[in-house]
């Protein structure tokens, strides 16, 4: 009789919106002992609105994800510019309350499924006024580019938390990056006992110098550490532990959602793994070439150079590049882009640079932090070469696909970071960066936004082991798309 009284309160509480489920939860011992057995696994749920009141886009996601059951430990909303950062903010705060780790993003574009078709959708905007004055400071918002995707995450056996990155107004060149991991280390260590996250979602101002702050990130968290991001929006965030508001006279130049073990969680609770898998999109051509003067801007925001081919006295002419260009890449629609190897100390990493422009011998890159000995080679963006990285991506998900089912892991969600460089107006129709996950993973939640600046680091079960170690690796992609996947394993079988 008690067995036939719980599956019927099972069937009634698991019908509930999140609210009323959270709410049920509260009425006694009981309730809540069922509610925990229907919220005993990890879930991802997510939504698209492109109503084009924010208000209401607002509500039709908040409606949906919160439709079910769930206990959310963080969320992301992706928006366009010009939605309005702030009142995002406090709209899906009004009814995920402070104490849920909240990163409002702006992004170049959103994939998810429709809150009205329930099919899922690239959507891709055409703007951002990088002259104008800065989203968080703006008061007025219009709908010339709508859309929303909003995602809740339920993490049990995880500690969740935004942690921020500021540097002073008046110094940009002081680095308080060593400052951004041992806060990131210090949560991890109070939640899990040991300094190294399981995963951390980046999320970089598009007037921040973010080459430098990944690159130092990379080489200070464990390769077992997933990082994944975009470098190139904007975003405002909430925090259990930290201040949402930038302190006087400090600017915000990121902020990390970081996702560490909780050493207090229960033995009946499984472990979440995560797996990133990169699609990439660009191609090297020419030698390989060493930088002799470097210069930027007054307002920081891209560099002058000058090289030489390695082991040459020549300097390198603009024109020679081009014509290169011309009889070499046969991409109608190409993007050229410089891979330096940059040595600071010990550390060396592939960083990418936009090029520019160029005239006579020198160069116009976007972006700083060149300086004179760093190696480079020219890289363009490739049709071709783009249709191969997405092929390889797919392969790489279906193999980790068959990993997962092996071990009777569940793959519960996903996330897919893309360059809004890529979408359909490149590839001219939608959903080629959506449909690896999709069909390799059916009826997993996804979802996602268009980047400029992809971050991605970190290992994976097919990943060669032998990789050499010297090799500078690039933590920062360009015309890529990230792959950011959440399996469970359940408690019976990672005692195994």
């Amino acid at each position: 009789m008690r067995r036939l009284n719980d599956d019927i309160m099972l069937n009634i509480l698991a019908r509930l919106p999140a609210e009323s489920f959270a709410s049920a939860a509260c009425v006694s011992k009981y309730w809540n002992h069922i509610t925990s057995q229907i919220l005993s696994r990890p879930k991802l749920a997510s939504a698209l609105s492109l109503n084009p009141s924010l208000l209401q886009a607002v509500k039709e996601v908040l409606d949906k994800v919160l439709g079910k059951p769930i206990r959310p430990h963080f969320a992301i909303a992706f928006i366009n510019e010009e939605y309005g950062l702030r009142l995002t903010q406090t709209l899906i705060t009004q009814r995920l309350k402070n104490k849920v780790p909240l990163v409002v993003h702006i992004s170049h574009g959103v994939m998810g499924k429709d809150v009205l078709s329930d099919e899922l959708r690239e959507v891709q905007w055409d703007y951002f006024d990088y002259s104008g004055n800065h989203p968080r400071l703006r008061s007025v918002f219009g709908n010339s580019n709508e859309g929303v995707v909003l995602v809740l995450g339920f993490v049990p056996g995880l500690k969740v938390d935004t942690i921020p990155l500021f540097h002073p107004h008046q110094d940009p060149t002081v680095d308080h990056v060593d400052k951004f991991i041992t806060d990131i280390q210090a949560f991890t260590a109070e939640a899990s006992g040991h300094l190294s996250p399981s995963a951390i979602m980046m999320f970089g101002d598009r007037r921040s110098d973010m080459n430098s702050v990944v690159a130092k990130m990379d080489h200070a968290m464990p390769k077992e550490t997933v990082m994944v991001g975009d470098a190139g929006g904007c975003f405002l965030f909430n925090s259990k532990n930290y201040p949402i508001t930038t302190p006087n006279p400090y600017l915000l130049d990121a902020v990390a959602l970081v996702f560490a073990d909780d050493r207090d969680k229960s033995p009946d609770v499984g472990d979440i793994d995560f797996h990133l898998v990169l699609a990439e999109g660009l191609m090297p051509f020419g030698p390989s070439f060493e930088v002799i003067a470097a210069g930027m801007n007054p307002s920081q925001e891209w560099s002058v150079f000058s090289a030489r081919m390695q082991g040459s006295h020549v300097v390198l002419s603009s024109n020679s590049v081009f014509e290169t260009v011309l009889e070499t890449v046969t991409d109608p629609n190409y993007e050229l882009y410089i891979g330096v190897t940059q040595r600071r100390g010990a550390e060396e990493s592939l960083i990418f640079y936009k090029l520019l422009v160029g005239q006579g011998f020198q160069f116009i890159v976007e972006g700083i932090g060149l300086a004179p000995g760093d190696s480079f080679m020219f890289y363009h963006t490739d049709m071709e070469a783009t249709l191969t990285g997405r092929d390889t991506a797919y392969d790489n998900l279906d193999t980790l696909k068959e990993i997962v089912d092996e071990n009777e892991y569940d793959v519960f969600g996903g996330l897919i970071l893309s360059s809004n460089f890529r979408g359909r107006r490149y590839f001219g129709v939608e959903n080629i960066d959506v449909m690896p996950f999709v069909e390799n993973f059916p009826g997993v939640e996804v979802a996602g936004s268009f980047s400029k600046g992809e971050i991605g680091r970190g290992c994976s079960s097919f990943d060669a082991e032998d990789e050499e170690e010297t090799i500078a690796r690039s933590p920062l992609h360009v015309s890529s798309a990230i792959y950011f996947v959440m399996a469970y394993s359940p408690a019976s079988a990672a005692d195994d």
